[in-house]
C-alpha cells in the first residue's frame, strides 16, 4: 500500500503544493533520522523565500543543542550551541553569526504568532548536517546521524479531512464487557484500532491519524483502521485503542485530532 520514496537533495527552493489533505502551511514535515517531529502547537511552515522555517525550540530539544534568547528591541537574539558550533540570529537579519564568522542567509529568523521560527536548511548547514528533501511525501529529513533514512511518513491520496475528538480505551473488560480484548470484527485491538461513527467513519476505513500527544502512541502521527464502535462514539469523534490500563488512557483525556481519510 504504502510506496518508497525517491530520494533527493534537498532544494528548499520547492514550491509548495496544494493537497486535498494538509493546508500550505503545514504540508511539509519535518524528520530527524528516522523519528517524524512532532509539532503540538506551532509548526513548520515555507516563508515569503520559499525556505523552510521551524520553531527553534522543538528543533534545539531534539538535536540536543543549548538556547539562549534575548529580546532585543522589537526583536529577539538567538544563541544555539552545540556539536562545536555556536550560532547567532536575530529575528529579521539576514546575517548570522557562527563560532564568530558572519555568514549571510537568504532568510532569516522570525517571530510569528509566539514562536521563533529559523530556516532549516541554514541551521543544519551551519551543524554541517546533511539534508534529504522527500518531495513525493513533502519531507524534509535531517541526517543528523550522518545516514540517509526512509520517511517516516508516506503521504496518501484522501477522501477528506475531518477535525475530530478523540479520546483512548483499553481492552479492560470494565470498558468494553465479555468482548473486551476485540474489536466489531472480532480481531484482537491492538494500537492502530479506533472506534468510530460509522456514519462518518465506514467501517473497515484506514485513516491518518495526527495531532494527538500519547507515549503508548507512535510518534507523529499513525495509520489507523476503523475496526470497531462504541455507544459513546458519535458525530466527530474517535476512540483511539491505547495499550496498558484504564489510569493510564485516562491521562489521554480529550485531545484534538486530525484524521485523514484514506481512498481506498
Amino acid at each position: 500500500m504504502l510506496l518508497a520514496a525517491a530520494m533527493v537533495s534537498l532544494l528548499m527552493t520547492a514550491t509548495v503544493e496544494t493537497q486535498a489533505a494538509p493546508s500550505q502551511e503545514d504540508n511539509v514535515k519535518v524528520q530527524i533520522n528516522d523519528e517524524l517531529v512532532q509539532f503540538y502547537d506551532a509548526g513548520p511552515y515555507v516563508d515569503e523565500e520559499n525556505r523552510l522555517q521551524v520553531p527553534v525550540r522543538y528543533l534545539t530539544d531534539k538535536l540536543g543543542l543549548s538556547l539562549d534568547w534575548q529580546k532585543a528591541g522589537e526583536q529577539y537574539k538567538l544563541t544555539i550551541a552545540g556539536k562545536q558550533k555556536n550560532i547567532t540570529l536575530t529575528t529579521g537579519q539576514s546575517v548570522a553569526l557562527v563560532n564568530g564568522q558572519k555568514v549571510n542567509m537568504d532568510t532569516g529568523a522570525n517571530y510569528k504568532q509566539g514562536r521563533v521560527y529559523v530556516p532549516f536548511r541554514f541551521i543544519s548547514d551551519a551543524l554541517g548536517i546533511r539534508l534529504q528533501w522527500d518531495a513525493d511525501n513533502r519531507i524534509a529529513i535531517m541526517n543528523e546521524d550522518g545516514q540517509y533514512h526512509a520517511p517516516a511518513w508516506y503521504a496518501q491520496k484522501y477522501e477528506k479531512t475531518l477535525d475530530m475528538r478523540a479520546t483512548a480505551y483499553t481492552a479492560s473488560a470494565a470498558e468494553n464487557g465479555s468482548h473486551a480484548a476485540l474489536d466489531y470484527f472480532g480481531n484482537p485491538l491492538e494500537v492502530g484500532t479506533i472506534s468510530v461513527d460509522p456514519s462518518i467513519i465506514p467501517l473497515g476505513s484506514l485513516v491518518y491519524i495526527e495531532g494527538y500527544n500519547y507515549d503508548g502512541l507512535p510518534e507523529g502521527g499513525m495509520v489507523a483502521k476503523a475496526a470497531d464502535i462504541g455507544g459513546s462514539i458519535k458525530g466527530n469523534k474517535i476512540d483511539i485503542f491505547v495499550p496498558g490500563n484504564r489510569k493510564q488512557a485516562l491521562s489521554f483525556g480529550v485531545q484534538n485530532v486530525k484524521v485523514y481519510l484514506m481512498k481506498q
